[in-house]
């Protein structure tokens, strides 16, 4: 698939590229080209659907790394479009115009990581309703911490359990019901 889209981006600075069969394939763009190559695509390649944004937290390089996964509308060909924005401040211009469902999309990288959408017209609570803490997808939100110090009505609770714990209990009592001969011998 990429020799033969390859040839019609040309102007767009490809700072990596990956074929996975002849129906996948992975390009990475800087982010200042990635709105007009997104364009390209969805009006000049056939890219039709918006089939999610993912993000990942490389918080060693002080980075966001998002894929946008497009798909052609004979669902023959899926590219993904990576870019990486900067963890602090960093934004991205909307895609709503091309693809309506990145609204939905957008509002989830903007809440669970922090990550300023430029043009999105509703960037409130989505799913977090009144969070006011750092963005629980990023890497240096500490889940435990903040489950002990927002809801200590878990304390003292016979359900209040470590889940490392529990599984190595669940696991022992596995392993010595094998253990245990069967068929009513007793030795």
């Amino acid at each position: 698939m990429l020799d033969a889209l390859l040839p019609r981006l040309q102007g767009f600075e490809i700072l990596a590229q990956t074929q996975r069969g002849e129906r996948l394939a992975f390009l990475r763009v800087p982010k200042a080209q990635l709105f007009s190559l997104l364009v390209l695509l969805k009006q000049g390649q056939g890219f039709v659907t918006l089939t999610t944004i993912a993000c990942a937290d490389w918080i060693e390089d002080e980075v966001f790394g998002l894929t946008y996964l497009l798909e052609t509308a004979g669902r023959d060909r899926v590219l993904g479009v990576q870019t990486h924005i900067g963890r602090e401040g960093d934004d991205l211009e909307t895609c709503i115009p091309l693809w309506p469902q990145a609204e939905i999309f957008e509002r989830e990288l903007h809440e669970m990581f922090g990550i300023p959408i430029v043009g999105h017209p509703s960037l409130g609570d989505f799913m977090l309703e009144g969070w006011t803490h750092t963005p629980p997808m990023r890497r240096e939100f500490d889940t435990l911490k903040f489950v002990q110090e927002n809801y200590p009505m878990r304390e003292g609770r016979e359900d209040n359990q470590d889940v490392r714990e529990a599984i190595r209990k669940l696991k022992e009592s596995k392993k010595a019901s094998k253990v245990q001969p069967s068929g009513g011998e007793s030795s």
